[in-house]
């Protein structure tokens, strides 16, 4: 052994060796349920339609070869280790669906802005001059700052929605109360 090197005998290296020989746990739920542990992981992706290597593929030609021949990618050519017919086509479907879908949006301002623009629109309405020389303007933000911080704000369903229902359920406490 190496200087500094230190052999550890506290570590099961037959359970390091089943760890690394496990395979991993597939979290796409169509891949798993097609998944075949007899074969192979190209065979596999050979049978989804997929392919392993992108690069054996789908071949990028070489810059000598295209600028001597002047010929453009020719997509025939091209090898393919994926078979024309692939067994299990309804995983590629799946999978083309799954990437389809739209992803939510995942904007979310903090907990310190959304209060701050809450104030600002509970004291001040529109006035964004007015909001520009509040004492809780930290950061001193000029009106315009300040307006897109609240039209982002507006633009977050998830935040701004709970606020509406809270607007609307304090007027008609305020009604309440006053009879």
């Amino acid at each position: 052994m190496a200087k500094g090197k230190k052999f550890r005998y506290s570590v099961n290296r037959r359970r390091m060796w089943k760890k690394a020989k496990k395979m991993p746990t597939i979290t796409c739920k169509p891949i798993k349920e097609a998944w075949d542990p007899r074969k192979s992981m190209e065979k596999n992706l050979a049978d989804f339609g997929l392919s392993m290597d992108p690069n054996k593929t789908i071949p990028i030609p070489k810059a000598r070869d295209a600028f001597m021949k002047h010929k453009a990618l020719d997509i025939s050519k091209m090898t393919d280790i994926a078979p024309k017919d692939p067994a299990k086509l309804f995983v590629l479907h799946a999978l083309e669906d799954m990437a389809n879908v739209p992803p939510g949006r995942g904007i979310r301002i903090s907990q310190p802005l959304l209060r701050y623009c809450v104030h600002m629109m509970e004291t001040y309405g529109e006035d964004y001059k007015a909001m520009a020389r509040d004492a809780r303007n930290y950061y001193q933000d000029t009106p315009k700052q300040i307006r897109n911080k609240i039209i982002l704000f507006q633009s977050i369903p998830e935040q701004y929605n709970p606020y509406l229902k809270g607007i609307s359920e304090k007027k008609t406490g305020e009604v309440m109360d006053t009879r």
